[in-house]
């Protein structure tokens, strides 16, 4: 068997030439053994980091602030909405510091 070490990237085809370049042979013979022979899809950049920036949305999110989010992070503000939905209703649920409830018999 042929090793990576012994290919020459000039030996490749130009079609596989281009993925060496880029990533390196011994990158691209993993690639191969792995995938040869299937279509593989490669995500934009902006899918790879669109989790990321999910997190930065709601570690951000302080219950008033969806519009400046959204126009932050480019995204519109029903994503916002959806992903601190439910911060929203912890934040909705939970008393006030001084709220007094209306079970509390200590009044």
């Amino acid at each position: 068997m042929i090793m990576a070490e012994e290919i020459n990237i000039k030996e490749l085809k130009e079609q596989h030439r281009e993925y060496a370049e880029l990533i390196g042979v011994n990158n691209l013979m993993l690639l191969s053994k792995r995938y040869g022979g299937t279509n593989i899809y490669i995500p934009k950049v902006d899918e790879l980091l669109k989790n990321q920036r999910y997190v930065k949305i709601i570690n951000e999110f302080n219950g008033d602030n969806i519009k400046y989010l959204a126009r932050k992070y480019k995204v519109s503000e029903r994503t916002v909405y959806r992903l601190v939905k439910e911060l929203i209703n912890e934040m909705k649920s939970k008393p006030f510091e001084e709220q007094i409830s209306i079970f509390d018999r200590n009044l």
